[in-house]
């Protein structure tokens, strides 16, 4: 019997009434969501124009891709029913749109929408008195949050529903259940979460759904994991996983595997997780699942970065940025397609304008990534962010946790790069920088005369112009935070008085945002890629290289109470060769530089290029007097020299020097290195062309 046949009386009330679409459509889609059974009710609504029937079969077309991980169809079909049931100023509609979109926006890893769409359904809810979907909706939040890893909020969330006076479904209790016993697992009592887990499993309705059971499992083999009682983890990884197999319940079975891959790698079987690994990126190519196939390329760089793989290491970041940005450029795309064209022109500007600042994100990040370069992605970034704010000056700094230091880099008016690289000690320096960066807190000043003293005790030297007059007088700072860690901070800053305000610290705590995740990837690549032994160009040893040696001479040399010495170079006003001759002529310049330096020391001195034309050489047995004469060797050798660069070109070039000899005080070669550091900082300040030393 033909749908239509066996459900004649019921279409021919739609047609009459089309409100009994909200009995007819519990009976045909209660136990499951059947194509066959959308496709006729889709051409029946078309045929009647029965918008709201309409809605709801997108509704449920939406729910039946959710189940085949078609996600972003789902998106797509939730997306229509929302705008059909907004046309028809259907909240009770709209309240399981909302719905659709948290669960599939969650499932895709795009958090921020998916908690969008959830307060939006939760608005409505409590706007008609809705509780059962408000209880709904609240599920669905709190696992977001527990998919963010921000456990604390889910739990805060969850425990909120039992406030609310309405009773829970069995499949309701279910979700909530494991909610809480995910939420305990990791931030909790992993026994509890098995007693949570074990009430799940009393409930009929749970062992009646495939994918709540491969949950159980799932959640099981975390939880004897996390009680280090691996084999039994172990057996229910397995089970999850062969009953997602068994069902072709591909999201399950690939999150299983995830865990089941960190399982592995606690226990040190890095060649099975690996294999795991594969398998999940294997299915969610398939399928498109790009938040687990995200994961576990990173999962695969962290591996293989561990085991010193580098090359392998740096394919599988390169492979996570990439599914990075495009779930990031899927997020933008869909905040314009939100818009409804029926807004005034105003609304529909401030529409344009998020559009524009998110792809202008975007981009900044792309470009980020592809220059590796610290004043190329300052270069660039200041490019853009002038379409957004008024910017006099745009600054970034960069924060060595080791070191404790910053080293600021920033662009003038006219967009020229000022060639001032500023290092300076966080927790010594008084500064709004510093502030930012101690506090990690957020500095906006309309008026700097007036309001510096809220941060600094007194007005910073670096801030003042020419004979003490005040440059910049409004100024914004944002601390450029990953994982509670502070990387760096940016600034923006304006000539004129009460230039900015809480929209713009929003604009740029955004840019901020993604910038601090495109510099910290940038600099994770860039680390992969310092691993190789020797630089091509110079032929010294690399920064990794020279910074693993100096560690053990460190150790070697304290233990046994000898002497050794460090001396930081840096080449002056090198930019000037760039800039005038061209970065050929530059990479010559350096390895005649770097040719004629290795004359000058002994064959049991190392040295390494630490930075662009910054080099760092360390003198095993040399107290601090010898050092100096070393460094007097070099600095007058090239001082001296005129260097041939081909071409006609002929250039002379200075260097200056920081010498610091290893004392019984220094706890580690990094805080060696720091003073060094210091005291280059100090010859360059002065006359450059010069040796300083404690």
């Amino acid at each position: 019997m033909d749908f239509r046949h066996k459900y004649e009386d019921d279409l021919k009330k739609l047609i009459e009434n089309e409100d009994y679409i909200e009995v007819f459509r519990l009976a045909i889609f209660k136990q499951s969501f059947n194509k066959d059974v959308i496709d006729e009710m889709m051409k029946f609504s078309k045929e009647n124009n029965l918008s709201k029937v309409k809605a709801w079969v997108y509704y449920y077309l939406g729910w039946y891709h959710f189940e085949r991980c078609y996600y972003e169809k789902a998106a797509e079909s939730f997306l229509i029913s929302n705008d059909i049931f907004s046309l028809l100023d259907y909240k009770h509609g709209l309240v399981y749109a909302c719905n659709g979109l948290t669960n599939v926006y969650c499932q895709m890893g795009q958090f921020n929408l998916s908690n969008e769409w959830g307060l939006k359904g939760i608005s409505l809810c409590e706007e008609t008195d809705n509780k059962k979907a408000l209880v709904i909706l609240l599920i669905n939040a709190g696992i977001n949050y527990i998919q963010m890893k921000n456990f604390k909020k889910g739990r805060e969330i969850l425990n909120g529903i039992e406030m609310i006076e309405c009773g829970l479904t069995k499949r309701q209790q279910v979700s909530l259940y494991l909610a809480i016993a995910e939420i305990e697992i990791n931030i909790g009592d992993p026994y509890l979460a098995l007693v949570h887990i074990d009430g799940v499993m009393k409930i009929e309705e749970a062992l009646n759904i495939d994918s709540e059971l491969c949950e159980i499992h799932k959640l099981m083999g975390m939880a004897y994991a996390k009680l280090s009682m691996y084999d039994i983890a172990e057996q229910e990884f397995k089970k999850s996983h062969d009953f997602a197999c068994e069902h072709d319940l591909v999201y399950e079975k690939c999150a299983t595997d995830m865990e089941w891959a960190r399982l592995y790698i606690l226990v040190g079987r890095k060649p099975k997780a690996i294999e795991k690994l594969h398998d999940v990126i294997e299915n969610c190519i398939n399928k498109k699942i790009k938040v687990l196939l995200r994961d576990a390329y990173h999962m695969l760089y962290k591996i293989h970065k561990d085991s010193d793989n580098h090359n392998e290491a740096l394919v599988y970041l390169e492979e996570y940025m990439q599914i990075d940005d495009e779930m990031y450029d899927y997020e933008q795309n869909q905040l314009m397609a939100k818009m409804n064209f029926k807004h005034t022109k105003r609304e529909a500007d401030q529409y344009k304008s998020l559009y524009d600042r998110t792809e202008l994100l975007s981009n900044i990040g792309q470009k980020i990534l592809s220059n590796l370069n610290i004043n190329s992605i300052v270069k660039i970034i200041d490019e853009e962010i002038n379409k957004l704010i008024n910017t006099d000056y745009f600054g970034i700094a960069v924060y060595d946790s080791d070191l404790d230091q910053a080293s600021y880099y920033f662009v003038g008016e006219n967009t020229e790069f000022k060639d001032v690289i500023i290092h300076y000690d966080v927790e010594n320096e008084s500064s709004f920088g510093s502030y930012c960066i101690r506090k990690k807190k957020d500095i906006i000043i309309g008026n700097v005369y007036k309001e510096y003293k809220k941060y600094v005790e007194r007005l910073p030297a670096r801030i003042k112009g020419a004979e003490g007059k005040t440059i910049m007088k409004s100024m914004i700072y944002t601390p450029l935070i990953i994982n509670d860690k502070v990387v760096g901070l940016m600034s923006v800053q304006n000539r004129e008085e009460n230039a900015y305000d809480l929209n713009d610290l929003n604009t740029l705590k955004i840019l901020a945002n993604y910038s601090a995740i495109a510099i910290e990837n940038a600099i994770n690549y860039k680390r992969i890629e310092d691993k190789a032994t020797y630089d091509n160009l110079t032929r010294f040893l690399t920064k990794f290289e020279i910074v693993r040696l100096g560690e053990i001479i460190y150790e070697r040399h304290k233990e046994n109470n000898l002497r050794f010495s460090v001396a930081m170079i840096d080449l002056d006003n090198f930019k000037n060769v760039n800039d005038t001759f061209g970065h050929v002529c530059g990479d010559r310049a350096l390895s005649i530089v770097a040719e004629t330096i290795s004359k000058c020391i002994r064959n049991t001195d190392y040295i390494g290029r630490y930075g662009g034309d910054e080099f760092l050489l360390i003198c095993p047995g040399l107290g601090e007097p010898e050092a100096i004469d070393v460094a007097e060797r070099i600095r007058k050798t090239i001082e001296n020299k005129i260097f041939d660069l081909g071409d006609g070109v002929l250039v002379s070039i200075t260097l200056s020097i920081g010498v610091h000899e290893f004392k019984a005080v220094d706890k580690s070669f990094m805080e060696v290195l720091k003073k060094a550091d210091k005291c280059l900082y100090f010859a360059k300040e002065g006359n450059r062309n010069s040796v300083v030393c404690n």
